[in-house]
């Protein structure tokens, strides 16, 4: 056995690595403390993370860093392919992995806690005295549920604007503010530079289609997805005024304005990233991973602003974050804590950062030299936006209303413009409500 003395006399504690060293008590909720730590040298975890690229490299290295210091195996698996379902899948045949990227807008708190896939972290918080002060209290409240705490953050994400420089220097536009409380980029002055980058050969924007994407045009405008009671999605409230005007916003910038691409035609573009680059797409709307994809362009004339304000009192923008979460039904869960408890640390967050990875969740890497490097110059817009995120509804049933109406329905209707938003935001309601009372 190694015991958590030997642990932290192995230089794993403190500050780094496994951080089981008492940095302040932190912990959540009332759970019991855990018995004193034994890890089972010679013992093996199984990782899943869905990301692939650089990830599985970076999993690899966490691997052989831990099996170093506690003599216990991790065997990574990453870039898994169709993971939510072979995830739900794996734990419904009670051969679930120790370790995973847990990811609530796909499963969200209540039906992973309702399915037993989440180990309670509290006992292992409250017995070490890990200190959660670092991590952004709004990133820890995604993996909190009825007090308990089920994950540690990985990330914390938002929505914002990605441009090319030169483009706009072009057509003599000023540069998007990067002051998230700046009441002059609007939606109207959104709109007006969107028809003057527009060009034959170039698109002034993709109209982004996912969740937490027009979410984000809903939430800046004053609305609001669902109403909810207590935290908890109760019924749809896309039907409402600011809701409707956000999404015929999103809508008449295809087909009224013409300064977006068709979405059957999109794919046949390439993606934005290439198109950003070579001067054919002037704007690009992503969370601050989409850097990874620039950054490394040697001489790229590209920036970052902040997302436009709708008729809201101040900015919101859909987003949140995923975590990692532990397999509540593990046979090592001594050793699954432990692992977590590392790849949550600072200096793991730090090797995401390197690879361009992650919108760290941990404050003193959201602020470290490393992740406002530029370029872009104005890095720092990143950290500062996540104070304006409103994360996903909270309902057992919000990954069904999302696939079969609000997917189906908007895929129909709103990006074809077979219907305005008034229309089909009715049809919505009318079939999303059901879920919440059932």
């Amino acid at each position: 056995m190694v015991t958590r003395r030997r642990l932290l006399e192995s230089g794993i504690g403190g500050g780094t690595a496994l951080a089981l060293a008492a940095c302040g008590s932190s912990s959540t909720g009332t759970a019991d403390v855990a018995p004193p730590a034994q890890i089972k040298a010679g013992s093996t975890l199984i990782y899943w993370n869905d990301m692939a690229g650089a990830y599985p490299g970076i999993m690899t290295e966490w691997a052989t860093r831990f099996e170093g210091k506690t003599k216990v195996k991790v065997e990574a698996t990453g870039g898994v392919a169709d993971y939510g379902n072979k995830l739900v899948g794996a734990f419904a045949s009670g051969s679930g992995p120790d370790i995973f990227r847990y990811l609530q807008e796909n499963i969200p708190m209540p039906a992973a806690v309702e399915r037993n896939m989440l180990m309670k972290l509290d006992p292992y918080v409250k017995r070490d005295k890990y200190d959660l002060n670092d991590f952004r209290k709004d990133s820890i409240a995604l993996y909190q549920w009825k007090g308990s705490l089920y994950a540690l953050p990985r990330d914390y994400g938002l929505q914002l604007i990605f441009y090319n420089t030169e483009l706009f220097q072009r057509e003599g536009l000023q540069p998007i503010p990067t002051d998230w409380n700046d009441k002059t980029w609007t939606f109207q002055k959104f709109q007006e530079y969107a028809v003057r980058l527009t060009k034959p050969d170039r698109y002034a924007t993709f109209v982004p289609r996912g969740n937490r994407l027009w979410g984000s045009f809903v939430y800046t405008n004053g609305g609001a997805i669902v109403k909810k009671n207590d935290g908890t999605a109760t019924e749809m409230a896309l039907a409402e005024k600011p809701a409707v005007d956000a999404l015929q916003f999103m809508q008449d910038l295809i087909y009224k304005h013409k300064v977006a691409p068709l979405p059957t035609e999109e794919a046949g573009l390439g993606t934005p990233q290439a198109l950003l680059q070579n001067g054919r797409l002037a704007m690009w709307i992503t969370n601050p991973g989409g850097n990874q994809n620039f950054k490394t362009v040697q001489g790229l004339p590209y920036e970052v602003g902040v997302f436009p304000l709708g008729a809201g009192a101040k900015r919101a923008v859909g987003g949140g974050g995923t975590g990692w979460g532990a397999n509540a039904t593990t046979k090592l869960p001594e050793e699954a804590w432990a692992f977590v408890s590392y790849i949550a640390s600072k200096e793991a967050e730090l090797d995401e950062v390197r690879i361009g990875q992650t919108t760290p969740a941990r404050i003193s890497v959201g602020t470290s030299p490393e992740y406002l490097a530029a370029p872009p110059k104005n890095a720092k817009v990143f950290s500062d936006g996540q104070e304006f995120v409103t994360r996903d509804p909270i309902h057992s049933k919000w990954p069904d209303v999302s696939r079969d109406v609000l997917t189906a329905i908007f895929n129909d209707q709103l990006w074809s413009g077979k219907a305005t938003a008034a229309q089909l935001t009715k049809e919505v309601k009318e079939k999303g409500d059901p879920y919440f009372k059932s």
